[in-house]
Formats: C-alpha cells, sequence, structure tokens
C-alpha cells in the first residue's frame, strides 16, 4: 500500500501545476493555488480533506468514472 507522505507528494505535484489564478471553495472560504498547497504541506485538516478528495477523484478517472 502507498503511504500518505507518498499520496501527498502526488497531491502537491498536482496541485503545482494547477493555473495560478484557480479559486476553490472549501470549508466555507475561498482557497487559491498557493493556499491549497500551504493547507496539504501543513496537513491541516483541510489540507488532508483536499488529499482525500483529489485521490478519489484519481481512483474514479483510472475506474473511467
Amino acid at each position: 500500500m502507498v503511504e500518505y507522505e507518498e499520496i501527498k507528494k502526488l497531491i502537491l505535484v498536482r496541485l503545482e501545476a494547477m493555473p495560478s489564478n484557480i479559486e476553490i471553495f472549501l470549508g466555507g472560504r475561498s482557497l487559491n493555488k498557493e493556499e491549497l498547497i500551504e493547507e496539504v504541506k501543513k496537513d491541516t485538516e483541510l489540507g488532508k480533506l483536499i488529499v482525500e478528495m483529489q485521490l478519489k477523484y484519481l481512483r474514479q478517472m483510472k475506474e473511467g468514472f
């Protein structure tokens, strides 16, 4: 099984590849690209949710939705 830190690295690469002007409304607030990356790096509750959401998306892509 892949460790959480490896998954986190993958998600950070995905977030860094996003356009710089992206904003996502999550957890009752709007977050820009840099804030999303910072939340994941700091392992906050919101950062863990971002990782979980991105991982779920990748799994669904693998299965063809």
